[in-house]
């Protein structure tokens, strides 16, 4: 289990995940049902992560990520 950093598609919020590398991997190379790739996640390191959370910008999370099921 790792924790992942994320900026939100309009790159105002981050999002703090905590998963594997699975789950991640699954969902990068995930497709729609139309056949087309799904938007790519946009990570950011511990430090930039850091540096948003003093400047008062929003920081959610951490949330439980995990896209593999079990059968």
């Amino acid at each position: 289990m790792m924790e992942v950093y994320l900026r939100t598609l309009n790159k105002k919020k981050i999002i703090i995940l905590n998963g594997d590398l699975n789950s991640l991997r699954c969902r990068q190379r995930n497709r729609n049902k139309d056949g087309s790739k799904v938007v790519s996640m946009n990570f950011v390191s511990y430090k930039e992560m850091e540096k948003e959370k003093l400047k008062n910008k929003k920081v959610y999370g951490p949330y439980d990520f995990y896209s593999i099921s079990k059968l």
